[in-house]
């Protein structure tokens, strides 16, 4: 069965910093005669605890991050990162990632939260089902067939561009400290993010887990503890499973 949530949202690693962890406690202990003592779970443990996240510099990692349009508006938001993004004026991006993302024209259809503008409620409608996913197939289809036609005809894919829909697929890069995604994941795997997003955030964190295991066990603890620390999302990360 098709699932719109990870067949438009695919998540993979392209690199990050050798043995991560022992990193970290080399650098926190820069002031110290023998940095690479090999105890350092309880050090890292109380940097994240009291705040001292400017060790967690220190190491890198970059993600590749196939989405759509619409999410990775919100995604590029997060200033501490850096962005290479499938450009639009040099491809379409349908063929591209031909074969890489789902059909972009089947998306969930969730319910407004009236109580929260910035949430959507899960329902199963099929009245709704009915009454729109053939129409979304059709704006789809003709937005696609005119890009074409205009870009057989000559026009630029600059000016193209601007009929495809923004929930077109795009592929990008995002390259951060792990200062930032950890900021990132405790906001982004949060309540109330865009579910989308907030399962993009959730791959991330469980991956930077498999990498860091006493980091991320030692930042989920605080998460737990001490909303104030601004990592409440890292508590969620197994919500959205693939």
């Amino acid at each position: 069965m098709t699932n719109p949530l990870s067949d438009l949202n695919k998540v993979s690693l392209d690199w990050i910093t050798e043995e991560p962890e022992r990193v970290l406690a080399r650098h926190a202990r820069v002031s110290t005669e023998n940095p690479d003592r090999p105890e350092f779970i309880k050090l890292l443990k109380y940097c994240i605890q009291k705040g001292h996240v400017s060790v967690f510099e220190q190491v890198c990692a970059s993600y590749e991050i196939i989405t759509t349009r619409d999410i990775s508006a919100q995604i590029i938001r997060h200033k501490s990162f850096s962005f290479q993004e499938t450009s639009q004026r040099y491809c379409d991006p349908n063929k591209v990632l031909s074969g890489l993302a789902g059909d972009p024209a089947f998306f969930e259809l969730r319910r407004q939260d009236l109580k929260n503008r910035q949430n959507s409620v899960e329902y199963d409608d099929l009245f709704i089902e009915e009454q729109y996913r053939g129409k979304i197939r059709l704006v789809w289809s003709m937005a696609q067939n005119l890009y074409e036609a205009m870009v057989e005809d000559g026009v630029a894919k600059e000016c193209a561009r601007r009929v495809l829909p923004i929930g077109s697929p795009t592929r990008l890069h995002m390259q951060g400290t792990l200062r930032s995604w950890l900021f990132f994941v405790g906001v982004r795997s949060a309540p109330g993010t865009q579910k989308e997003h907030k399962y993009i955030a959730n791959c991330i964190g469980r991956d930077l887990r498999l990498r860091m295991p006493d980091v991320i066990s030692a930042v989920i603890e605080a998460a737990t503890s001490d909303a104030s620390l601004g990592l409440a999302g890292w508590a969620h990360i197994d919500e959205l499973n693939p």
